[in-house]
């Protein structure tokens, strides 16, 4: 895995709560991604994107960050992050398979990546969020930008 390779441990932090859903967290590495194709598609945002395997994967490779959390053996959430290790980061794709949604997992994923971003030293973490989401995010310490904000998204249709 390129940039940002921390090992995360596979058990996950030694809590019962943890320890009770047999859920581990950690790093995800290339032979992690196909599975996470999957669980992405989950989302229903391959409408928009119509990436192909190869593509998800290549664009989830060039993320220094990428986590994702294993209940049985089996991959049912994934996050990952882009960031300049100094200044900058990003927060993208944090989904959840459905059956197991409601459950934690989404946080479990949040907070590893905001651990691993501040542990980084990162100055300004930042998200992309699904509508709807908000609440979540919030709940998560995170905080809406006002409206009259910065931010912006390149509107593709405009060329």
């Amino acid at each position: 895995m390129s940039g940002y390779s921390q090992k995360v441990s596979n058990t996950g932090p030694q809590n019962p709560s943890w320890a009770d859903m047999n859920r581990a967290t950690s790093i995800l590495e290339l032979e992690h991604l196909q599975d996470a194709y999957k669980v992405w598609l989950s989302a229903g945002w391959n409408d928009a994107y119509a990436l192909g395997e190869s593509e998800f994967v290549n664009s989830w490779m060039a993320s220094p960050v990428k986590v994702g959390t294993w209940v049985d053996g089996q991959l049912i959430a994934i996050g990952r992050a882009n960031t300049d290790h100094i200044m900058y980061s990003m927060i993208h794709d944090v989904v959840v398979a459905p059956p197991f949604r409601g459950n934690g997992h989404g946080s479990a994923i949040v907070r590893e990546l905001l651990n691993i971003l501040k542990g980084m030293k990162v100055r300004s973490i930042q998200l992309m969020s699904a509508k709807g989401q908000v609440p979540f995010y919030e709940a998560l310490g995170f905080r809406s930008r006002p409206h009259d904000g910065p931010g912006m998204e390149y509107d593709w249709s405009a060329s």
